[in-house]
């Protein structure tokens, strides 16, 4: 018996989905570690989720995999060192349904807030024009700078980002609570996406966006009328962003590690 799937809402057979493109985990391979807030644990397993259809699954959401990696052939699997400054050449429609596919599938798969996400599955599957209270930002963040004891001098050591990740993020403003806010990050690429929660209310989403700009230094709405933008390495840098999840499951990431070892 089928059941319902996650994104076309029909009842049918069901497979099973990367949360991440398969053509990116094959590019970038194993040995990174994820926590999953769903079950308190840290590990290197690819994330799955079982409710989408073979047609939404190999059809309409392959071809936005395809675009993906892509782009990061192109462009995102570079790690960028400090003051960098790049024309981001882009395709709106298929970087925006991509990204909300990936965030979607992790809301669902890390038991998170999900809900913002229904009225945009078709245009998710079928494209068509942006639907209202949705803002893609972007940013290009810049190289961790750590000390390095391992020498008989101290040095300063350069870290640039080297990391994917699919994670709700937060707005602490006057109108943050008006969105949904996750982060979809791709070594010094981090795509900010901002989703209303209210459709009845899109004066607050804006001024929720609005907010969003002023308060992220560095970061760049896109322009779904454009194909390309100036992206300059934003004051943020990708440590200082996971340092908090670190923190808090430091426990979970040293045993992890430990093992692996």
């Amino acid at each position: 018996m089928g059941k319902t799937c996650a994104f076309c809402g029909r009842e049918r057979s069901l497979t099973k989905e990367h949360v991440w493109p398969s053509c990116f985990l094959e590019r970038i391979g194993k040995g990174f570690a994820h926590y999953s807030p769903k079950s308190g644990k840290v590990h290197g397993a690819d994330y799955i989720v079982r409710d989408v259809c073979k047609e939404c699954n190999n059809v309409h959401l392959a071809a936005l995999d395809d675009y993906f990696c892509t782009l990061y052939d192109k462009v995102l699997s570079k790690p960028l060192g400090p003051n960098s400054s790049v024309i981001f050449h882009y395709d709106y429609n298929l970087l925006c349904r991509v990204l909300l596919k990936i965030a979607y599938n992790t809301a669902r798969s890390g038991g998170s807030d999900s809900e913002p996400f229904i009225r945009l599955r078709e245009y998710i599957l079928y494209g068509g024009a942006c639907p209202q209270g949705v803002a893609l930002i972007t940013e290009i963040v810049s190289p961790s700078y750590i000390e390095d004891n391992t020498g008989p001098v101290v040095a300063i050591k350069e870290i640039r980002p080297t990391m994917y990740r699919s994670i709700l993020a937060g707005l602490m403003t006057p109108h943050g609570n008006a969105v949904l806010a996750r982060i979809v990050a791709v070594n010094s690429f981090f795509f900010h996406l901002l989703l209303a929660r209210d459709d009845r209310d899109f004066n607050s989403f804006e001024k929720a966006k609005a907010e969003f700009l002023s308060k992220v230094d560095g970061t760049v709405a896109l322009d779904s009328n454009s194909t390309e933008v100036r992206l300059r390495s934003s004051p943020q840098d990708s440590l200082s962003s996971m340092l908090p999840l670190l923190k808090a499951n430091k426990e979970q990431y040293a045993k992890f590690f430990k093992k692996r070892k």
